[in-house]
C-alpha cells in the first residue's frame, strides 16, 4: 500500500516537472521570436532624422580628435629650438643673421635656432628644420666618397686620373684634384642642362693651364672626382651619397636640387642690395654643379655629417688624417681648409651662404646656414667670434 501510494506521488511530480519544462521552453521561444521581430522591424524602418543627425554630429566630433592626433604627431617631428648660450643668441640677433645656427660643444647642443625668414614674402620664419643649398661645402661629401673608395682598394690617391679617364690630361693625380692643385683650366659654367659625362668631356678638352702642384681652386676638380665616384662604384652619385654617407650619418633632411622646391621647409635665397632691399637672384641650372653645389640640407644634418666624420662612422682615422692634411700653402686639404684651431669649409650659391667648422679636438661644431648671400661681410669673422664667445662663457 505504501509503495503504491509513493509511486503515484512520484508520477505526479514527474508530470509537474514536464509541464514546467514545456512552459519554460514556450516562454524562451516567445522571447526569441519577439527579439527577432523587433530586429526585422528596426532594419526595415527608415532612421529617424534626429537620430541620423545625432550620429553625424557624433562622427564630426570624432574626426577632429583624429586630426588632433595627427597634428600632435606632426608637431612631435619638428626640431625643438635650443638656446643654452644667451650671449651667442644675442650676438647673432644683433648681427641680423638670417638662417639657422647649430653650435655643439662637448657633446651638448648649445644652440640650435632659426633667425629671420626663410621666405620673406610669406613671412615664414627660419627654424632648425629649414633646408638650404650648401654650395661648395658639398665638396666635403665628394671627398669623403673618394676616400671611402680608396679604403675599398678601388683607387689610390697617387693614381693618375688618366688611368680611369683615358682622355684626361696626363700627370694629374687623384690627390691633385682633392687638393685643388691639378692646374686644370676647368669647365665654363652655362645655364643649360648638362650631363656629368658632358661636363668631364669639356674639362678634358679645355686641358690645363699649368703643370700640377700649384693651388688653384676650381669646381671642376671635384666634378671629375664626383664622376669617378659613379664610375668606380657603379652607382649614381646621389645613390652613393644616400647609401654610404647620408644613411650611416643619419641625415634625413638632405637631397639633390631636383627635389628642393618640393620640400616644405625649403628656404628662399636672397641678395641684400645696397639700398637695404632684397632681391631673389636667378639660379643657374644646377646640373652644371655636379658634385660641387647641387645638394641641399638642414644645418642639423651638416652637424650629423661632421659628427659622423669625427667619430669614425664614415672614414678610418688614416683617411681622416689625409682629409685634414694641407695640400698647399692655401691650407686646403680635402673638402676642408685646415686652419690653426679648426677645420672649415664654406659654400656660396646665388642667395645662400654657409659656413661649417669643426674644432681640431672634435669637441666643438659651429654650423651657420644663411639664406641671404651677402648680409654678413665675412662668415670667417663670425665663426671666430662664435668660438670666442664659447670660450668666454663655457
Amino acid at each position: 500500500m505504501f509503495t503504491l501510494e509513493q509511486n503515484r506521488k512520484n508520477q505526479r511530480r514527474q508530470e509537474k516537472k514536464k509541464r514546467r519544462r514545456k512552459i519554460l521552453v514556450f516562454i524562451l521561444s516567445l522571447v526569441v521570436f519577439l527579439a527577432g521581430l523587433f530586429l526585422v522591424v528596426r532594419l526595415l524602418t527608415p532612421k529617424n532624422t534626429d537620430t541620423a543627425a545625432q550620429e553625424a554630429k557624433s562622427n564630426q566630433k570624432a574626426q577632429p580628435s583624429v586630426s588632433r592626433k595627427k597634428e600632435k604627431k606632426k608637431a612631435a617631428t619638428e626640431t625643438k629650438e635650443i638656446v643654452q648660450n644667451e650671449a651667442l643668441d644675442q650676438y647673432l640677433t644683433e648681427l641680423h643673421f638670417s638662417g639657422t645656427a647649430v653650435v655643439v660643444r662637448d657633446g651638448k647642443m648649445v644652440l640650435n635656432k632659426g633667425y629671420g625668414y626663410r621666405n620673406r614674402e610669406k613671412q615664414e620664419k627660419n627654424t632648425p628644420d629649414t633646408e638650404f643649398y650648401i654650395g661648395s661645402s658639398q665638396k666635403a661629401l665628394t671627398a669623403t666618397a673618394i676616400l671611402q673608395l680608396v679604403e675599398e682598394g678601388k683607387l689610390s690617391l697617387t693614381d693618375p686620373v688618366s688611368r680611369y679617364l683615358t682622355g684626361f690630361p696626363s700627370g694629374i693625380t687623384i690627390k691633385n684634384l682633392l687638393n685643388h692643385t691639378s692646374g686644370l683650366k676647368g669647365h665654363l659654367e652655362t645655364n643649360s642642362k648638362i650631363t656629368p659625362r658632358e661636363l668631364v668631356q669639356d674639362i678634358e678638352e679645355r686641358g690645363i693651364k699649368r703643370v700640377p702642384g700649384k693651388w688653384d681652386y676650381r669646381d671642376s676638380n671635384y666634378t671629375v672626382l664626383a664622376y669617378l665616384v659613379e664610375k668606380l662604384s657603379g652607382e649614381k652619385l646621389e645613390d652613393y651619397y644616400k647609401k654610404h654617407i647620408f644613411k650611416p650619418a643619419k641625415m634625413t633632411q638632405v637631397g639633390f636640387y631636383e627635389d628642393f622646391a618640393k620640400q616644405k621647409n625649403a628656404s628662399t635665397g636672397y641678395y641684400l642690395k645696397q639700398d637695404g632691399s632684397y632681391s631673389i637672384p636667378s639660379m643657374p641650372d644646377l646640373s652644371q654643379l655636379f658634385g660641387v653645389g647641387n645638394v641641399y640640407m638642414s644645418a642639423g644634418d651638416m652637424y650629423r655629417f661632421d659628427q659622423a666624420l669625427m667619430s669614425g662612422k664614415l672614414l678610418s682615422p688614416e683617411s681622416l688624417a689625409e682629409m685634414f692634411t694641407k695640400g698647399s700653402s692655401s691650407g686646403y686639404g680635402m673638402g676642408f681648409y685646415v686652419d690653426p684651431g679648426s677645420y672649415n669649409n664654406h659654400g656660396v650659391l646665388n642667395g645662400w651662404n654657409v659656413s661649417n667648422s669643426i674644432s681640431k679636438s672634435g669637441k666643438t661644431f659651429v654650423i651657420l646656414f644663411s639664406n641671404i648671400q651677402n648680409n654678413i661681410s665675412s662668415f670667417g669673422k663670425v665663426n671666430n667670434e662664435v668660438y670666442k664667445i664659447l670660450n668666454r662663457t663655457n
